[in-house]
Order: C-alpha cells, then structure tokens, then sequence
C-alpha cells in the first residue's frame, strides 16, 4: 500500500511539473534570487558576426526593480534605478538623463531580470530550447528583436542575449559575486554631480 501512495505521489507531482509552462518556469527561476551581484563582460556583433563593440563591468539587482548598471571599460557609463525613475549618466559628456523606468526597459530583458508583474509578463511569449529560454514580444511583434536567457547549475543567471531586428546581437556573461554587506537603498539612487547637464524626460 505505501509503495501505491509514492508511485500516485510521483505521478501527480510529475504531472504538476509538466503542466509548467515555459513562462512560467522562467518566472520561477528569476524569482529564485531577489539580488543579483555580478560582473559582467558584454560583447556585441553584426549580423555577419563582425564585433562592434565590447564592455566590462559591475550589475545588482534588488527586485523588483532596482538595478545599477555600471560600465567600466572602455568607456565608463552608469544606469540606476530606484524602481521608478532610471538615471543614464556619461561621465564622459557630463550629461545625466532621467527616464521613466518602466519605458526605458520595456521590451528590454530588464523588465524581466529586475522583476516584472504578472500583467508584464503576460506580454511576452517564452519558449525553451535546450537550457536556453526564448523571449518574444507578444505586443510590439512588429520589432522582430528576442532575448535569451541561460542559467548556472546553481540557478543564477549565467548569459542574456539579445537579438535584433537586423540580426546585430548583444551577449551579456556574468560572473557572480556574493555580496559584502547589505546593500544600501541609496545605492540604486543617483546624486548629480555639480555642473554635469541634466536631461529629464521623465
């Protein structure tokens, strides 16, 4: 009888797994870690596979949607949000601009990685492949761009690609860090420095 009980118990939870979707797997494994610490190496290419540009630096993400995006190689650059208003500074040009969140990521794999809703996520179609999942704009399917998401055997986020209409391809590695210590509020807000011009769109 007991042997009964855990072949039905093995049963019914295969079939609870199965009835998963690709979203809703996806969903569950960006939900896993509510902070994201790595650094990241991103390479971008043509359609023809020609490299057009390389970076490296520093991402966090506190969900949902807090992020601080920090280039520092070969040219520095910085993107915080707070959640609601997102800063893109150039140290470089000394000009800051400040974006309504939630149109700067729009179709972008930010809305996902930094903690979408349950209405956002209803906007995108996800298919997995493999260990890759596949991520398609359901509303705006006119912009024939998608982005890929992969994951470590720890469940961290290992790779997101991004693939545009024109075939060029953004590839984003990152390597995990844990963190030090706490990270502060005011660390996904941004103080603008003394003579640097602000561009608010907001």
């Amino acid at each position: 009888m007991k042997k009964i009980i855990l072949l039905c118990s093995l049963f019914i939870t295969s079939l609870s797994v199965n009835a998963m979707t690709d979203g809703e797997l996806l969903k569950q494994k960006l939900a896993k870690h509510d902070v994201i610490n790595a650094e990241f190496s991103q390479h971008v290419t043509s359609a023809d596979g020609k490299l057009l540009n390389e970076s490296l630096g520093h991402l966090s993400v506190t969900r949902p949607g807090k992020f601080r995006w920090e280039v520092v190689s070969p040219e520095e650059e910085l993107i915080v949000s707070d959640g609601q208003t997102m800063w893109f500074y150039s140290p470089f040009i000394e000009q800051v601009t400040l974006i309504n969140l939630s149109d700067a990521i729009e179709g972008t794999p930010f809305i996902l990685l930094s903690g979408a809703n349950d209405q956002q996520w209803n906007n995108y179609q996800v298919n997995k492949a493999g260990k890759q999942f596949i991520v398609t704009d359901k509303i705006n399917q006119s912009q024939d761009t998608s982005f890929i998401f992969e994951f470590n055997k720890s469940g961290n986020v290992s790779k997101f690609i991004v693939l545009e209409e024109l075939g060029q391809r953004s590839e984003f590695t990152l390597s995990h860090q844990p963190l030090k210590a706490s990270v502060n509020t005011n660390y996904y807000s941004f103080e603008v420095p003394d003579g640097v011009e602000v561009d608010d769109q907001r």
